[in-house]
């Protein structure tokens, strides 16, 4: 599945450029393996930066699916869809 990723206020520059845009090819349905293939590709930086201690989206972090859904309440178990953007923002 291929989704794109937006990253709004974090320090993930490194990762994903000046646009801090990027599409993504993943195997998985839900957000939970999304980011566990972002950390596996990316590394240290996007865990440091997107999770808290238990591995999951750090609280403080808001995950806006397709530009009209903000994720809260079990985010880490939402379904993906082929084409979903994701947008993670940081605490204002």
């Amino acid at each position: 599945m291929k989704v794109n990723i937006e990253i709004a206020g974090l320090p993930l520059y490194k990762t994903f450029g000046k646009n801090k845009k990027i599409e993504f090819e993943f195997l998985g349905k839900t957000l939970k393996e999304l980011i566990d293939a972002m950390v596996r590709k990316f590394g240290f930086e996007v865990k440091k930066f997107l999770l808290d201690k238990n591995g999951d989206i750090d609280l403080d972090i808001r995950v806006l699916l397709n530009g009209a859904t903000y994720l809260s309440e079990n985010r880490m178990q939402t379904s993906l869809n082929d084409g979903d953007t994701l947008i993670f923002k940081a605490p204002s």
